[in-house]
């Protein structure tokens, strides 16, 4: 049996080709969504605690994937180690020893999408298209790319996956919009990820339905590293953090360095967690807080640090972000940082924290725009980070004449690359 897999930052889902369509399989009790996150345990069957990530891998100890690993980390969040979007890792400066981790992560999470979606379908999945973004998260360039996905193809090889394609995202996205239309289109696809956001501008209808080469119908792609985890970031920089004392005044008059903040809340970044969690910034924060008349805000970040919340803060940001997609406010509750303690986000204040993502969105589009040297038929969106009205609008806004559609924001890409592997891998 053949599959598409979206791999996501955010989210992964797995597709199969049925009756001439494309149809999501269930990978995390009833949702065809699995969060991105893995939970492994510090003990295993006897009662020595791993000491690292690395070995408690090594050692086999108890994992837990989805929903299930975040109730494990919300629970107690010293129980084990949590790894949240293990593909906005794959493409960065890694060590030789955290390469052969997140290869091991990946191929864990992948074997776990395999073996759950063969359980519904009732035979093997032998052959699989995986989505990839047009750049990787990550400052590597083409150099990260080609880690990422040389990371992606060992992992799925080990996942038990004979034979292993790629496709664009945004390309996915536009094959899943073909099966819709009647007519020929140019359509400029804008994917908003949780890691990336990629644009293509596609030629897309009958005429090109159903072939199994489609590179003379891409007009155009381009890709950045930011998504829906980096919106996040922001939003807890500018709506959490204060509340833990990253707007404090030391008693020189000088203000409290802003870099063990950032190293909280990037939760995308490897290094920056380390860094977080290191002895260094434990010292630092306890200097920090003889440096000041009120200690009660920068105890709430030795907090964090000492109950290792920093998830627990990116989710709280996450929430209010998608809680802002349908009202015009947001509460945060904050009670795990310091009982009672809670925050709040308005729509606006969301727009004003995200003005550079939006406009890096808005380029991405003009960019894919100039490199087809044509205007697109339709603009058509997908992608969790564009379930949000601000975004929406600001498309709109920058593209007034061209007709928008709103696609599947959380399956487009799997449904276009079920399409594409029924493609690639049908028998003759």
């Amino acid at each position: 049996m053949i599959a598409g897999i979206d791999f996501g930052t955010s989210s992964c889902s797995l597709g199969i080709w049925r009756e001439g369509s494309p149809r999501l399989l269930a990978l995390d009790g009833t949702s065809t969504r699995l969060a991105s996150v893995l939970h492994v345990s510090k003990r295993g069957e006897g009662r020595i605690e791993a000491q690292t990530l690395e070995q408690a891998m090594a050692a086999g100890h108890p994992l837990a994937f989805g929903e299930a690993a975040i109730r494990t980390q919300l629970d107690d969040p010293l129980l084990g180690y949590f790894v949240k979007s293990p593909k906005s890792f794959l493409g960065a400066e890694l060590k030789p020893s955290q390469r052969i981790l997140f290869a091991e992560i990946v191929a864990k999470m992948l074997t776990h999408i395999r073996e759950t979606a063969e359980a519904q379908a009732g035979e093997p999945i032998t052959d699989v298209v995986l989505g990839r973004p047009v750049n990787f998260h990550g400052t590597r360039g083409e150099q990260g790319n080609a880690q990422a996905t040389e990371i992606l193809q060992g992992a799925a090889m080990l996942a038990g996956f004979r034979n292993i394609e790629f496709l664009l995202e945004p390309i996915a996205a536009a094959l899943d919009y073909e099966r819709s239309i009647t007519s020929d289109l140019t359509v400029l696809v804008l994917d908003a990820g949780g890691g990336t956001t990629d644009c293509s501008m596609v030629r897309v209808g009958p005429s090109y339905r159903g072939r199994a080469e489609r590179s003379d119908s891409v007009l155009g792609n381009t890709g950045t590293r930011v998504g829906g985890i980096d919106v996040d970031i922001k939003l807890a920089m500018r709506r959490i953090m204060p509340l833990l004392g990253s707007d404090d005044v030391l008693d020189t008059g000088l203000p409290v360095p802003t870099s063990i903040f950032w190293a909280a809340a990037a939760v995308n970044d490897v290094t920056a967690q380390s860094e977080f969690y290191s002895k260094r910034t434990g010292f630092q924060i306890d200097q920090l807080q003889k440096q000041v008349r009120d200690t009660t805000r920068l105890r709430r970040i030795e907090a964090v640090y000492n109950g290792r919340l920093t998830y627990q803060l990116n989710r709280s940001a996450e929430l209010a972000k998608i809680e802002l997609s349908e009202r015009e406010e947001s509460h945060l509750d904050l009670d795990y940082v310091e009982r009672g303690l809670k925050g709040s986000v308005s729509s606006r204040g969301l727009e004003v924290a995200i003005e550079r993502e939006l406009a890096v969105f808005v380029a991405l589009m003009r960019e894919a725009e100039s490199q087809a040297q044509t205007s697109p038929d339709v603009v058509y969106v997908t992608g969790g980070t564009a379930r949000s009205p601000i975004i929406e609008r600001y498309i709109r806004k920058h593209f007034r004449d061209v007709p928008l559609v709103v696609g599947d924001l959380f399956g487009s890409v799997t449904s276009g690359l079920a399409t594409w592997a029924d493609r690639v891998f049908q028998k003759p």
